[in-house]
């Protein structure tokens, strides 16, 4: 029932919130309303359940039905909160930006775990960076390394760089808008990180409608979805010191092929790590 004096409490605003979205075949509609109403209304999702009969002012009911509208076209969850967590890092993101998935959390942790103590002073390269959530991951976990951090994309950059600063570690990354390591060719790093784009031709035809939001550069593997494995590892040991490791993420049945690809170029002690869902998702190898 209705309130008196016509305000929506914060359960009938949840509840019609899960239904529309429901019915437009919103994938994990529940979340979606969930996160939208707790940022309206600057509260956490738990609250929203314990409070369920506090009453939303009107002006905040209507925000919270735009924000359910836009996301009912697939806009990106992300996007419309305008931030999202990453290890221990919140980033903020926007259209133009790539956001980044839970699965590349297991890239940084099969970094941190291969190249020494909290301590150690290294260096490392960090390809492809996007909203700067691999850099600024390891960067905020070993505050001795020395990042390098390139992408492409001068606009993408902007928010590697904010991100960077709110998370407090801008003094220890470097941002270079450039292709792959051009104009670093000087320096000789211990580590080389990167999840390139690896979605083939077929793949990028069938990704679900949120993903057309991002920058296709960011998912665009080329052909076979291997262009840019080949084009970084084939090169990468002109950068790497002796000894030195490079780290890929790679999609769904890319391993074997991406191990081949580090095996033709020279590097040894090849490694695969599975994610959860029991798929090989992060190769390593030693130059």
């Amino acid at each position: 029932m209705m309130p008196a004096n016509g305000h929506k409490t914060i359960g009938q605003c949840l509840q019609e919130g899960v239904c529309f979205l429901k019915r437009r075949k919103v994938p994990e509609a529940r979340i979606s309303a969930e996160e939208l109403l707790s940022f309206v209304l600057k509260r956490s999702r738990l609250s929203l359940y314990a409070e369920s009969r506090v009453e939303v002012n009107s002006s905040l009911a209507d925000e919270f039905e735009r924000l359910l509208a836009k996301r009912a076209t697939r806009y990106p969850l992300q996007y419309l909160l305008g931030t999202v967590p990453f290890q221990s890092v919140e980033l903020d993101v926007g259209e133009g930006c790539p956001i980044p998935r839970p699965e590349t959390e297991l890239l940084v942790g099969r970094v941190l775990n291969s190249l020494g103590a909290v301590t150690s002073k290294l260096c490392a390269l960090d390809i492809g960076t996007g909203s700067g959530n691999i850099a600024i991951s390891l960067a905020k976990e070993r505050p001795h390394w020395n990042i390098f951090a390139t992408d492409i994309s001068y606009d993408v950059l902007q928010y590697a760089k904010r991100n960077a600063v709110k998370n407090r570690v801008s003094d220890q990354i470097h941002f270079v808008a450039t292709d792959l390591w051009n104009g670093l060719e000087s320096i000789r790093f211990d580590a080389v990180v990167s999840n390139p784009p690896y979605l083939n031709t077929r793949e990028l035809g069938s990704v679900e409608r949120e993903v057309h939001f991002e920058p296709r550069l960011a998912f665009d593997g080329k052909g076979n979805g291997l262009f840019f494995y080949e084009r970084i590892a084939s090169r990468a040991r002109e950068v790497l010191k002796t000894g030195g490791a490079i780290f890929f993420e790679v999609g769904s049945r890319q391993a074997k092929s991406v191990s081949a690809i580090l095996g033709r170029c020279g590097f040894q002690k090849i490694e695969t790590i599975h994610d959860d869902a029991k798929i090989e998702r992060i190769v390593s190898a030693v130059c």
